[in-house]
């Protein structure tokens, strides 16, 4: 055999052996999924704090590291919200575990926005966890909110729109905005030119707080359980307005003319809901909502 045709022969064995040898099996690695996504309350109305939480099961052929933080990032239409990042214990293949929201850049809750809503949960959102396939670490859902309440300003009263509810309820509302005072004559006109803003001021009330002063039933309903929307209407009268002054105003009139509030100028609302009764006091807030006006007000009792 020629020196050529030896090497030939070596060459051809050699790339033989090579194709024959067997390749190295891939290492053993978890595979984290999110196989559910739900939250409380389940059917929220707008302004209710929300806990999300998910089921993570590890679809891997080998168990997820101990002492690590297996996190799940909560998202709302594409926008982180909560997350849970308390749980550092092992899965086993096959094995699933349930995690709740425990914190957020605003907290372990997301205040609910009416509308349609996209949920996503995405575990090992961190990539703290090696893992077989990381394309498949999410789950979306939909949620849809409804508006819990609705305002608006009708004359000198706030009508709030309450969502259906089967318990029994109180609203809380104020009002915002600037007073206006100026000189009055005899038959109460106002003289041209007199009046001026004064300061900001809230008739009503943000709290439901009976009992904790003079004017702390303004701005108070109770609404009764019931199966559809109910309309509640609130008068806030400016009783603690009034007696803030008590007749002392912070300019003087001409003779035959006497100072006197002009209007107040609302401009913003807010009603805040929650479960209890006046006599029986308040449970938790269900819902909040506010919304900016420009109505000119007579300020009255």
């Amino acid at each position: 055999m020629t020196k050529a045709a030896a090497l030939a022969a070596a060459t051809v064995l050699t790339s033989t052996v090579v194709a024959a040898a067997p390749g190295s099996a891939a290492a053993p690695q978890p595979n984290l999924v999110v196989t559910g996504v739900t939250w409380a309350p389940t059917a929220p109305v707008a302004g209710q704090q929300v806990r999300f939480t998910a089921t993570v099961e590890n679809r891997g052929n080998a168990a997820t590291p101990a002492g690590t933080i297996h996190g799940v990032g909560f998202q709302v239409d594409g926008v982180l919200r909560t997350w849970s990042d308390d749980f550092r214990g092992t899965l086993q293949p096959g094995q699933s575990v349930t995690l709740s929201a425990v914190g957020g850049p605003a907290g372990a809750t997301w205040p609910a926005v009416a509308g349609q809503r996209t949920v996503r949960a995405h575990v090992d959102d961190a990539k703290r966890i090696a893992e077989s396939n990381e394309g498949d670490n999410v789950l979306d859902r939909r949620l849809d909110v409804a508006p819990g309440l609705s305002l608006r300003v009708r004359g000198g009263d706030v009508v709030t729109t309450v969502a259906a509810n089967s318990r029994a309820t109180v609203t809380a509302t104020s009002m915002t905005g600037g007073v206006y005072g100026g000189c009055f004559t005899a038959d109460g006109t106002l003289v041209d030119g007199s009046e001026r803003y004064l300061h900001e001021f809230t008739v009503g009330n943000d709290r439901f707080a009976p009992g904790a002063g003079s004017f702390s039933y303004d701005g108070l309903a109770e609404v009764p359980a019931s199966r559809t929307a109910t309309p509640v209407r609130t008068h806030l009268g400016f009783g603690s307005l009034l007696r803030s002054y008590q007749g002392q105003f912070p300019f003087t009139c001409a003779a035959g003319s006497a100072p006197g509030f002009s209007r107040f100028q609302a401009r913003g609302v807010r009603t805040t809901q929650w479960y209890g009764s006046m006599g029986g006091g308040a449970g938790a807030q269900v819902a909040t909502a506010t919304a900016a006006v420009d109505v000119d007000l007579d300020v009255e009792i």
